[in-house]
């Protein structure tokens, strides 16, 4: 009777603690994922969001919405997956256009800042640039909105990178998913609005195929760093938002730095390409000097970068500081001097930022840095022959086309490609297009415990 008692409590606090544990990974937001870890918004009347059209007119997302089914698909200029996906939007768009179902990409923060070159746009203007410059090189014929600065919509969406979302004429969702699926979404639209008879292929749109992109240069040189994995990208705040800062400023810390207030802090500068800025090595080159708070120490607190090579380049100068506090503290201002310069100018310039000890929390981080485990704690090691036996490309990341190929050697004409797709998802827990080597090693972990 004794052990019957006690095995309830012990069952009761168990349950208890693990609602505890689930809640509380309900309302976490990993940057490090695709989608918020509570995953995106499904159901339910979506929030007041505001929005801007490719024009730059302010708008209510709701009113946008009334009165129509509307499919609202997440994309920016720094999103791979995004790019290789959109053309199953564009194949939607052109067979329910005329059933009165409207279409429109946000425009979203950068999945992956640095990846061609590109930085967080910081302010509307700059985010606009960015828009039409997606459009152009996407050759999309759905039309476009801009997410506010403050992400109005990434937030109220729960959005990743790359999500979809159907909302009823009468503002609620209907169908949402953290990634582009075709095949749910025109489902989630026949149910809707009925059915097309000859569905559109993607491949008879004649859209530019955009070739997925290497792995940044992760290396020391005369001018960048090598950065380890699982940086957090910092929160940083410019003097004076709405002018153009034609160099564009990232700062990332180590744990340590965030938790102790000593560590390392990651400073970048980078010649922003939607300016055409570039810099000009035939003037003075850039130095940057930071402004500490009593208590704080910083080495180097101010440098110069050395100059490129020939007459102008655009490569980033990057930097490592190293901190040192006996406690956490809240902010480092730097002053950032250079020659901001284009095709049709080039000018002394002094800019100022805050740099918050937070992370930015926006859902992004650098295409192949930034990627490890939060407090820069390596990654499970188990499953890395296997992981070098997938990756075949060396990216660090398995694709479903590396994984099918290697599947397919092994089980031949057994494996249809959709049993391998099933396969690949259930790896891939965070949903963001690829397996990553603690990916794969839970994935082995757990087929080793059912059997």
């Amino acid at each position: 009777m004794k052990n019957l008692i006690f095995l309830i409590i012990f069952s009761s606090i168990a349950v208890c603690t693990l609602a505890q544990k689930q809640h509380t990974k309900a309302v976490t937001t990993n940057s490090y994922l695709n989608v918020p870890a509570e995953g995106v918004l499904s159901s339910g009347l979506i929030p007041d969001m505001n929005a801007f059209t490719a024009e730059g007119a302010p708008i209510k997302v709701r009113e946008l919405c009334k009165g129509k089914y509307t499919v609202l698909a997440a994309g920016c200029l720094s999103c791979p997956l995004f790019h290789q996906n959109y053309p199953q939007i564009e194949a939607a768009f052109a067979d329910y256009k005329d059933k009165g179902v409207q279409f429109f990409y946000f425009y979203k923060s950068l999945r992956h800042p640095e990846l061609d070159g590109y930085v967080q746009a910081q302010n509307i203007s700059e985010r606009l640039l960015q828009l039409a410059e997606a459009r152009k090189k996407l050759g999309t014929k759905a039309p476009w909105i801009a997410d506010t600065m403050e992400d109005d919509i990434r937030i109220g969406l729960r959005s990743g990178s790359w999500s979809v979302y159907l909302i009823s004429p009468e503002g609620a969702v209907v169908y949402a998913s953290g990634r582009i699926d075709g095949q749910a979404l025109r489902d989630a639209l026949s149910k809707a609005v009925g059915p097309v008879a000859t569905p559109t292929k993607t491949i008879d749109l004649n859209l530019p195929v955009i070739s997925r992109p290497g792995k940044l240069v992760n290396e020391d040189s005369e001018w960048g760093v090598a950065r380890p994995e699982g940086l957090s990208i910092l929160s940083i705040v410019p003097a004076s938002p709405e002018e153009t800062y034609y160099v564009k400023l990232r700062a990332e810390a180590d744990d340590a730095l965030l938790t102790t207030g000593t560590g390392r802090l990651f400073l970048g500068f980078y010649p922003d390409p939607i300016h055409d800025a570039h810099w000009n090595n035939l003037t003075p080159p850039m130095k940057y000097k930071l402004t500490l708070t009593e208590g704080v120490t910083a080495t180097p607190a101010e440098a110069s970068a050395k100059k490129g090579k020939g007459d102008s380049d655009t490569k980033p100068r990057q930097f490592w500081v190293d901190i040192t506090s006996e406690k956490p503290f809240e902010e480092i201002k730097l002053e950032l001097d250079y020659f901001g310069c284009t095709s049709e100018m080039c000018l002394p310039l002094a800019h100022e930022y805050t740099i918050r000890m937070e992370d930015e929390n926006r859902g992004s981080r650098t295409y192949g840095m930034n990627k490890g485990n939060r407090n820069n704690k390596r990654k499970p090691q188990g499953g890395n022959d296997r992981m070098k036996r997938l990756d075949t490309n060396q990216d660090g990341l398995v694709s479903f086309e590396e994984l099918y190929t290697q599947m397919k050697k092994r089980q031949g004409d057994r494996l249809t490609k959709e049993r391998a797709k099933q396969n690949f998802d259930k790896m891939d827990s965070d949903n963001n297009g690829f397996i990553s080597s603690s990916e794969l090693t839970n994935a082995s972990q757990k087929f080793n415990n059912k059997r």
